[in-house]
């Protein structure tokens, strides 16, 4: 299974997640995707694909995507540069225009572990436990956003996706109270653990072992080439549980998230 294609299998997942919730129009150095209700959401208004070889290009690439969005309303939340195409240049250009880089370390699994997992954690459809769906997505927030019209929002947008044949969003119970959640999504012949997140109070990695076990089991059925996460370079704890399920670092992935409005015409 272990094959130098992680980073683009798992840009091909998200690329795939985007096309299924997103409307899409390809500009001159990328491809854009949106969506009415969830703008305010990274995921649903994004430039993403960009490949920009000329570092002249950048000032006139910028404007025309900033362009793009001012005409409709909305402001671009994200970029993602295309597979390899990451740069120094693009980096310190979009710091200077008020993004912040973060990089998420691709995770390939290649051996299927022997996890046993805890018998007091359940792991249930989310589909069918909807209400602790629910509780579950809004605790993997911060506490301060928890009540805000941001969270409804989240919960919506992963709700959305639920009767999805290709994403399987799972909710533990510990003590019969939503601990965490999982989701999987299967993209060809790509099985990715797209979320995997635990609630506070439930960091002693038995709901991380359900979940996982849960997931790597679904998986393993649909007989996939590449098994693949990802996780935030500076979530450390995170990262070691899945290293030590079996899951091995393959490279990085490259966002920048606006953390600055854009500046408008007096």
């Amino acid at each position: 299974m272990m094959q130098h294609t992680t980073v683009a299998s798992i840009l091909r997942a998200e690329q795939a997640y985007g096309l299924q919730l997103c409307e899409k129009e390809t500009l001159d150095y990328g491809i854009v995707y949106t969506r009415d209700r969830f703008h305010d959401l990274p995921e649903f208004c994004q430039f993403r694909e960009v490949v920009i070889e000329n570092p002249s290009d950048l000032e006139k690439a910028f404007e025309r995507t900033e362009q793009w969005f001012r005409e409709r309303g909305i402001v671009c939340l994200r970029w993602v540069p295309a597979d390899g195409a990451g740069s120094a240049e693009l980096t310190d250009f979009l710091t200077q225009k008020g993004f912040r880089r973060s990089v998420w370390i691709a995770l390939v699994l290649p051996d299927w572990p022997d996890l046993q997992p805890p018998e007091d954690v359940r792991v249930l459809p989310a589909r069918a436990m909807r209400a602790a769906f629910r509780q579950a997505v809004v605790g993997m927030l911060p506490e301060d956003q928890r009540e805000s019209s941001l969270a409804e929002l989240t919960v919506e947008a992963f709700e959305d996706r639920l009767d999805d044949p290709s994403y399987d969003a799972c909710v533990a119970l510990a003590e019969n109270r939503p601990a965490g959640w999982y989701a999987l999504h299967q993209v060809g012949d790509i099985a990715r653990i797209a979320t995997i997140s635990v609630l506070p109070g439930h960091e002693d990695q038995r709901v991380e072992v359900a979940m996982l076990h849960h997931g790597l089991t679904l998986a393993h059925r649909l007989v996939p080439r590449v098994v693949c996460a990802t996780v935030d370079e500076n979530d450390v704890w995170r990262r070691g549980w899945l290293e030590r399920a079996g899951f091995v670092p393959d490279g990085e992935i490259t966002h920048f998230d606006r953390i600055t409005s854009p500046k408008t015409d007096a």
